[in-house]
C-alpha cells in the first residue's frame, strides 16, 4: 500500500461511489431522448408522406395551373378594386357634399316658411279687424264684429309671440266693450223690412173694402125694385116714390174721417210711397240714423191706417211687425274699435323693417 492509497479519506471513497451511479442514468436518459426522436421524426415522414400524397393525388390539378397568371390576375384585381375603391370614396365624398347642400338648402326652406307663415298669419289677423271695423261702422253687426274680433284674437295666441301682446291687449277691452253693449240684430231687422217691402202689392186696400160694400148695399135695392114690379100698379108707384124720397136723404152710421176714393192709378203710387218708407227705414238703420228710422216706421205705419184695410189678417200683421220694430233697442253710439287694427299695423311695419 502507498502512500497515496494510505492518504484516501472517506470522502473521496463517497464521491466515486456517486460517479459510478451517475453512469447508467445518463446513459438511460440519452436512450429515452434517441428513442423520441425517432417516433417524432417518423411521424412527421408520416405526415409529409400523407400531405404529398393529397397533394399528387388528390389536388393533382395544382400543378396544371399557371401561378404566374393567377399571381396576376390577382394583382389586376387588386388594382381594380382600389380603384374602384377610390372612385367610391369619391362618390361618397361628392355625395356628402350634396347632403351638405341639401340640408343648408332645407334649412333656408323652414326659415323661409316660419317667416312666411307668420306673415300670413299677421295677414289674415288684420283681415279679420278689418272685417270686424267694417261690419260694425258700415252695418251696425255687433254680432259679426264681436265674431271676426275673437276669431282675430285666436289666431294671434296660436302664434304666442310676445311682440304681439299689445295688439291683445288691445283686442281684450274692445271684446269687453262690445259685449257690455245691448245687441240688436241688424242684419235680421233689415231683412224683415225687405220682406214687408215685398208684400205691400198683397196688402188690401181701404178702397177695395168699400167699393164691396157698396156694391152689396145696391144689389138688395135692385132686389127691392124687381119686387115691385112684380107688384100691382098703385104699389108699384107708391114704392118708388118712397124709394126716390130715401134717395134724398143718406144717414151714415160710420163718424170716423172718410179718407177720398183713390182712382186706380193712384193706387199704385200709394203702394210705391209705403215702399219706399220701408226701405228708407232700412237703409237709415244702416246708417245709424235712429231718427230717422224711427220716423220712417211711423209713417209707414200711418199709411197703413189711413189707406189699408186695417180688419185684414195680412194688414194686421204688417202692424204688429213694425210696432215691434219700434220698441227695439238700437244702441246710437257705438265704441272704436281701430285701436287694435293700428297697433297690428305698426308692429307689421316695424317687422317689415330691415
Amino acid at each position: 500500500m502507498t502512500d497515496t492509497d494510505a492518504k484516501t479519506t472517506p470522502a473521496d471513497q463517497s464521491a466515486s461511489s456517486r460517479r459510478g451511479q451517475q453512469v447508467p442514468y445518463e446513459r438511460r436518459a440519452g436512450q429515452v431522448r434517441s428513442g423520441l426522436a425517432l417516433i417524432l421524426a417518423t411521424l412527421a415522414l408520416m405526415a409529409s408522406g400523407y400531405i404529398w400524397y393529397s397533394v399528387l393525388y388528390q389536388n393533382a390539378d395544382l400543378f396544371s395551373m399557371d401561378m404566374v397568371g393567377a399571381l396576376n390576375r390577382v394583382e389586376s384585381n387588386s388594382n381594380q378594386v382600389q380603384e374602384t375603391l377610390a372612385s367610391t370614396e369619391q362618390d361618397i365624398k361628392a355625395l356628402k357634399e350634396t347632403q351638405d347642400t341639401i340640408r343648408a338648402s332645407l334649412e333656408k326652406i323652414n326659415t323661409n316658411l316660419a317667416h312666411n307663415r307668420l306673415e300670413w298669419a299677421l295677414t289674415e289677423t288684420e283681415q279679420l279687424l278689418v272685417i270686424a271695423n267694417n261690419r260694425l261702422q258700415l252695418a251696425r253687426d255687433t254680432h259679426s264684429s264681436l265674431a271676426a274680433l275673437r276669431a282675430a284674437d285666436l289666431q294671434l295666441q296660436s302664434l304666442a309671440s310676445p311682440k304681439l301682446l299689445p295688439v291683445r291687449r288691445e283686442l281684450a277691452r274692445e271684446i269687453a266693450l262690445l259685449d257690455s253693449l245691448d245687441k240688436a240684430d241688424i242684419g235680421g231687422i233689415t231683412l224683415r223690412l225687405a220682406t214687408m217691402a215685398d208684400t205691400v202689392d198683397r196688402l188690401p186696400l181701404a178702397l177695395d173694402i168699400r167699393l164691396h160694400d157698396d156694391a152689396r148695399i145696391k144689389t138688395p135695392a135692385k132686389a127691392d125694385a124687381a119686387q115691385a114690379a112684380a107688384g100691382s100698379g098703385w104699389r108699384q108707384s107708391a114704392s118708388s116714390l118712397w124709394q126716390d124720397i130715401l134717395a134724398l136723404v143718406r144717414v151714415r152710421e160710420n163718424t170716423e174721417l172718410q179718407r177720398p176714393l183713390l182712382p186706380p192709378e193712384q193706387q199704385y203710387f200709394l203702394r210705391e210711397n209705403l215702399r219706399l218708407m220701408l226701405y228708407s227705414a232700412q237703409q237709415a238703420l244702416l246708417q245709424g240714423s235712429i231718427p230717422t228710422y224711427t220716423q220712417n216706421l211711423k209713417s209707414a205705419q200711418r199709411l197703413l191706417k189711413d189707406y189699408f184695410d186695417v180688419n185684414s189678417q195680412i194688414v194686421m200683421a204688417t202692424q204688429t211687425e213694425l210696432d215691434k220694430l219700434q220698441s227695439m233697442k238700437i244702441v246710437t253710439d257705438l265704441p272704436d274699435i281701430s285701436a287694435s287694427l293700428t297697433a297690428l299695423r305698426r308692429i307689421g311695419g316695424n317687422r317689415a323693417e330691415p
